[in-house]
Formats: structure tokens, sequence, C-alpha cells
């Protein structure tokens, strides 16, 4: 059977290949957002302690040990494993030269993920969407309620977006990255989300906890509850996470 060769990933590839002739397409310029994304009139403001909920595990068990677990006890997760899971995954480790690295590597340390999070079931902190703010360590409350249907259905009708204690949504912020990398950078921010993705199933593991990567959904259903515009911030990944 002939593949097809003219389809759009096809092509997107090919476009956006580096060679020694040519890194891209010069001519094209986007704008530079700025690095961290804040709500200051957020219904609600919970600040996080990110030396909290971790402990000692060993690595080479963690990467053994890991699975994608879509089954959950019916728990709800406390502050302290969100806050160590959030930490893994988007957590400010160091600064230097003006720029503050993260737990998880990005390409040119632009970090263009964003980090929501579908509050289902944690400790002390109001069921609803959240938007989680790396730099000061804090969860900004966007809308309050419950999002469990809501969230299943959008990815696919899979019933553990629903029943998890939390489900991570990361949206891309793609001229946080094409200001620099122009149309490459989008395989950029894919690359950036599964480092993150990766850092979380880990950090989870060394909890007890369990994790479900997600990369089938209705992207404008996904973003409309998180509120990117679906053009400028697009949805790029999920994944569920609960007690086992």
């Amino acid at each position: 059977m002939n593949q097809p060769e003219t389809g759009i990933a096809r092509r997107y590839l090919e476009q956006t290949r580096y060679s020694r002739r040519a890194m891209g397409e010069k001519s094209l310029a986007y704008p530079r957002p700025p690095l961290y994304k804040e709500y200051p009139d957020a219904a609600q403001r919970l600040s996080l302690d990110p030396d909290s909920g971790r402990r000692g595990a060993d690595l080479w068990q963690c990467l053994a040990r890991r699975r994608s677990q879509r089954n959950y006890l019916d728990r709800p997760l406390t502050q302290a494993e969100l806050a160590a899971l959030l930490w893994a995954t988007q957590g400010i480790t160091a600064a230097m030269g003006g720029y503050q690295f993260r737990a998880s590597p990005s390409a040119g340390a632009l970090y263009p993920v964003e980090t929501y999070l579908a509050v289902h079931r944690v400790e002390g902190v109001t069921s609803g969407i959240w938007h989680f703010q790396a730099l000061d360590f804090a969860l900004e409350l966007l809308a309050a309620g419950d999002f469990r249907q809501p969230l299943a259905a959008a990815g696919l009708s899979q019933s553990f977006l629903g029943e998890a204690g939390a489900v991570f949504i990361w949206t891309g912020v793609l001229n946080r990255a094409r200001w620099k990398y122009r149309e490459r950078a989008v395989r950029y921010l894919f690359l950036d989300a599964g480092h993150i993705c990766q850092n979380l199933m880990l950090a989870a593991t060394a909890l007890g906890l369990g994790v479900c990567p997600v990369g089938a959904f209705f992207d404008e259903e996904v973003e409309s509850m998180v509120g990117a515009d679906q053009k400028e911030e697009v949805a790029l990944y999920l994944a569920s996470v609960g007690p086992l």
C-alpha cells in the first residue's frame, strides 16, 4: 500500500528540518510573551510548600515499577503529595544568569508548557480548574466546580479521568518558543511536555501513586476548560493522578 507523502505531518517535518544549508525560515518573526502566566484576579490563591511530600526512593526501582495506572483508591490526594508532584514536574531548582531552571528540561530554557490542574479530590483544595504559578509555587483557582464528567467526556470518554484525585493539563504557549525557534518550536513543545510527564510518573511512583498519560482528547473542549485561546495557547497532554 502506498504511503501518503504529502500529509500535513510529513510536510511539517520536511519544512522544519535543520541542515547545513538552512536553519528554518529567517523571515518569520514572532513576539516574545512573558515567561510566566499570572492570574491576579483568580478566585483563590493557594501557596504550597515545595519541600513537602518528598521522600527517598530508589531511581532504578522507580524506573522498573513505572506503569500507566488507571484504577485509583477512593481517597483524596494530600496537599503534600500534590506539591511534590508539581515540584518534580515544573519546580524551580536553580537560578543563573537571569534564568530560573526547572526540574524538567526545556529547549532554550524557555518553558513554553503551562500546567493546569483539574482538582477532583485533594485535601484542603477546592474542586475545580487551577493554574500552577511556577515562580511563586502557588495555585490560582480559575473555575470552581465539579469537572469530572466534562473532563472524562473531553478525553474520549475515558472514565478514569473523572475518577483520579487530580488531572494535570499541559498547554503550550506557542510564541514563548517560536520567537526563538520559529516553526521548529512546535517539535520542542511536545518534547518538553514529554519530559514533564515522565518526571510526573517517576515522582508518583516514588510516592506510591498512579499516573496515566493521555494524548487522546477533544482539543477545543480541554482548551475551553482552562481558558486557552486555541491560537496562541493550545492543549498538549493530560495525565491523571490518584492513590493506589
